[in-house]
């Protein structure tokens, strides 16, 4: 006969849900990424050994048990900038209710009408949003300045015949904080598949950071916002400088 059941304590299921979310949380931050194929690729490989292991392999089993027998330092290793970033969003998650970095509706608006006004021009753009998490690390790689935010001095920037042109352009609080900023542009994926070179690096620094992209297409003309692994393509100006005030009003 079976026993009687142990009793369930509050804090057993305070362990379950605990645990629960954090895979939970795990799937959802690397969905769209390369660590789901890299996810599912070891998943295989554990299949594989399992059922070499029921059929009576030998060779097989031992030398993937040998490479499994450092586990934690292997997940490590693959999905050492996974952990960065997930760190970093944990670091930043407003648990004590600290409010988030906002812009006044100023600096959205003129932002918004500056986009579409170099959409017009075919002037083609990467413009980054700071916000609680700091771009100091990538602006090492570009021209910092510090200059009050206009559609003259942005323009004047990204001309072609500007000698700082390429690359994304910083916007901390109300001000132009740094100038042709390079960015490492991800490695090609589902989520990337078809974009530009612009549009594959706002989707690296987006995934990477909580940073907001807006980027102007010299092709086409199309604006579009990118955000953590999210983009949308924004027809006119009303509509960028609303998803810009929902994002940092979140």
């Amino acid at each position: 006969m079976l026993g009687p059941l142990p009793a369930i304590r509050l804090v057993d299921i305070l362990d379950i849900l605990l645990v629960a979310f954090i895979f939970y949380w795990i799937l959802l931050f690397i969905r769209g990424t390369r660590a789901v194929e890299i996810l599912f690729g070891l998943l295989f490989l554990v299949g594989v050994f399992l059922l070499s292991k029921k059929i009576g392999m030998v060779t097989f089993p031992w030398v993937v048990g040998n490479f499994f027998g450092g586990f934690i330092v292997i997940l490590v290793v693959i999905f050492q900038s996974e952990i960065r970033r997930g760190l970093a969003r944990m670091g930043q998650t407003r648990i004590l209710g600290w409010p988030p970095l906002s812009r006044g509706p100023d600096i959205l608006e003129e932002l918004s009408v500056s986009a579409f006004r170099l959409a017009e021009s075919r002037t083609g753009a990467l413009i980054l949003l700071e916000r609680n998490m700091g771009l100091s690390e990538y602006m090492e790689h570009g021209k910092k300045i510090d200059a009050v935010f206009s559609y003259e001095l942005l323009a004047s920037l990204l001309s072609p015949l500007s000698p700082v042109h390429d690359g994304a352009v910083v916007i901390r609080g109300e001000r132009v904080a740094a100038v042709q900023v390079i960015l490492p542009i991800p490695a090609e994926s589902p989520a990337t598949g078809g974009m530009g070179t612009r549009h594959r690096a706002a989707w690296g620094i987006s995934t990477d950071t909580d940073a907001i992209s807006v980027v102007i297409s010299e092709e086409t003309g199309i604006v579009t916002v990118f955000f953590y692994h999210q983009k949308k393509v924004a027809s006119d100006v009303e509509e960028l400088s609303g998803i810009l005030r929902k994002l940092f009003e979140t």
